[in-house]
């Protein structure tokens, strides 16, 4: 319960229409108890006037008629009204959750996204969201009425028969005992179907968005075969939850059924015994069949409660992950005009048994190019992300201009670096869109300029619609140097003094290679740029080269320095001459190609 009213709190400005709701509702339930009494009076009236010499009061019977279509209009009216107000609360109550989960989510760092599955993150939001707004909504047009309707109607029974009123109200903890115990099992049930849900469909996101390398290595039979295993866990699963839940849905029924028996088989006798006139028969019944309907929506509120609280501790735990921690108000604006970086004695580790850095240090001066180059997984990447502020270092720091990177603004710091990854990451959209991601108010001015530079410009207007070209999910419709051009026009258009490069061209064609290097060179003129290299080709012109060995700094030094020191560098020049498969080897070892 605790987690559900947490959940609520999360969101404002609902607490009025809550209450109007609620109101409508309660209005609705009294006059849904107006036609068992007017069904009672007409019963009445109609068994006083048959056989005698007055006959039945016809204008009464049809005033009472009049009235009863007067109470169903108006009825009508209301909970229409209420189901109106009642889909409002949940849109509404939708969007303000689902916002506050996605704001959270981007503000999560980035190791939440390293250990968790897409497929939870999207599917936790997507059940909390249903589960939630499904049970406030029907706690708000229902629940208030629902009990209003049951106490009432208990409260009448009582008046004409007690025996009556026992026995309905027996059916009030039957029904909520053996559905609060069902709720519970059937959720360790549902979680368990949810666990095998998020994986297949995290796993189905995965394929659909690299479905390229799935045909290339004829792996859909084995990804389907997956697939199905996973749904197919969930048919087991759903077996055993069904046939419990039906079960204890019987012992309902059972219950149902043999107070009902006592009800009106008492209801009967009363009335053969002149204990009720017909009439009062006619209401009992009535009210009889109002309140069964309640009972069993309070089984089915007792279960969509159990399913929101689940859903909410979900929900729940997201919100509970820590954010990155916030920059404080004293946190300065980063300078980072003519910027010079330093990492200085940088130990990193992403958990406490994988040190990955070792007290690295070294500088890179205002417009000067660094290249990385070390084993995979010897901290390149790592190096990179501490810069940009996506890892905090463990021991050491990362400094700008003399001022350690976590004394600025995360917003300051990652507006002046701008990056160009290996694997051009663009988002489905338009041309215009992506490399405006940058910069949203730019110019068709701007961006050409910026698409001229990369040399993109070209290709582009020759697309069907130019910059509003829809290019597909990660740039699907765009060939790979074509992409890696859009990355760096919308590098280009950032214009941030600090460029880092996950080298763009490791994974093109030769010619796609010399279009995009020299839209790179513009790229990096007049920045102060970090290079994880991958053809050593590509940094032979850079300022610096720093070698990784096992986390640590190994060498550093121009690129003609090193090749002739004997070290890393140097090895890898010579094994770029070669052409035997350990050579090629050795290589791939490093990130590196031929």
């Amino acid at each position: 319960m605790r987690d559900l009213v947490r959940l609520f709190a999360y969101t404002k400005g609902l607490g009025t229409l809550l209450t109007v709701i609620a109101a409508a509702s309660v209005l609705t339930a009294l006059l849904n108890l107006a036609p068992p009494f007017v069904m009672k009076l007409a019963t009445d009236a109609i068994v006083a006037g048959s056989g005698t010499d007055a006959g039945v009061n016809i204008g009464y019977v049809v005033g009472l008629v009049v009235l009863l279509l007067f109470v169903s209009l108006v009825g009508t009216a209301l909970s229409d009204t209420a189901g109106v107000l009642g889909d409002m609360l949940a849109m509404r109550m939708r969007k303000q959750l689902s916002s506050r989960y996605y704001r959270h989510i981007l503000s999560l760092p980035q190791h939440y996204f390293d250990s968790e599955l897409t497929g939870k993150i999207i599917n936790r939001l997507n059940r909390a969201i249903t589960d939630v707004t499904q049970f406030i909504q029907f706690f708000a047009n229902n629940l208030l009425s629902m009990l209003l309707v049951v106490l009432i109607s208990l409260g009448i029974m009582l008046y004409y028969s007690w025996p009556i009123a026992v026995f309905m109200l027996l059916l009030i903890p039957i029904f909520v005992y053996v559905t609060a115990k069902t709720s519970v099992k059937w959720q360790k049930y549902e979680k368990q179907k949810n666990k095998q849900y998020d994986i297949a469909s995290g796993r189905f996101a995965e394929v659909v968005s690299q479905v390229r390398l799935v045909k290339s290595f004829n792996t859909e039979t084995r990804e389907l075969k997956d697939f199905d295993k996973r749904f197919t866990s969930m048919v087991g699963i759903t077996r055993k939850q069904s046939i419990y839940w039906h079960s204890m849905n019987a012992v309902r029924g059972v219950a149902l059924g043999v107070i009902y028996a006592l009800v009106f088989g008492t209801l009967f006798y009363q009335t053969a015994k002149g204990m009720l006139s017909i009439g009062d028969m006619v209401l009992l019944i009535a009210l009889v069949q109002q309140i069964s309907g309640p009972l069993q929506s309070m089984s089915f509120f007792i279960d969509r409660y159990q399913r929101a609280a689940a859903n909410s501790r979900d929900y729940a735990e997201a919100m509970d992950e820590k954010p990155e921690v916030q920059d404080e108000h004293n946190k300065t604006t980063l300078d980072a005009a003519r910027a010079k970086v330093e990492f200085r004695d940088v130990s990193f580790a992403y958990d406490d048994k994988k040190q990955v850095l070792h007290t690295i240090s070294f500088a890179i001066e205002p417009g000067a190019k660094l290249a990385l180059v070390g084993e995979s997984g010897g901290g390149k990447s790592t190096l990179a992300n501490l810069l940009m502020r996506l890892y905090s270092p463990t021991k050491g720091e990362v400094v700008i201009n003399g001022v350690d990177t976590r004394d600025v603004t995360r917003v300051s710091l990652r507006d002046a670096i701008a990056t160009v990854f290996q694997d051009a990451a663009l988002f489905s959209g338009t041309v215009r869109e992506n490399i405006a991601y940058a910069r949203p108010g730019a110019t068709d001015g701007e961006i050409e300029k910026a698409a001229r530079a990369a040399n993109a410009w070209e290709f582009v207007r020759e697309l069907p619609d130019g910059l509003e070209t829809e290019i597909g999910e990660r740039g699907i419709k765009l060939s790979g140097g074509q992409k890696q051009r859009i990355a760096i026009a919308r590098a280009l258009l950032k214009d941030a003094p600090i460029l880092i490069l996950d080298e763009a061209t490791s994974s093109l064609d030769s010619r796609s290679e010399a279009v995009v290097q020299d839209a790179l060179d513009k790229l990096m003129k007049g920045r102060t740029v970090l290079i994880i290299a991958h053809r050593l080709s590509t940094i032979a012109h850079v300022d610096t080269i720093v070698t990784l060995k096992k986390g640590k700094v190994d060498e550093v030094g121009t690129p003609g320095e090193l090749a002739r020191s004997g070290g890393i560098y140097a090895q890898l020049l010579d094994l770029q001459m070669a052409t035997s498969e350990k050579a090629k080897d050795k290589l791939a070892k490093f990130d590196m190609q031929a």
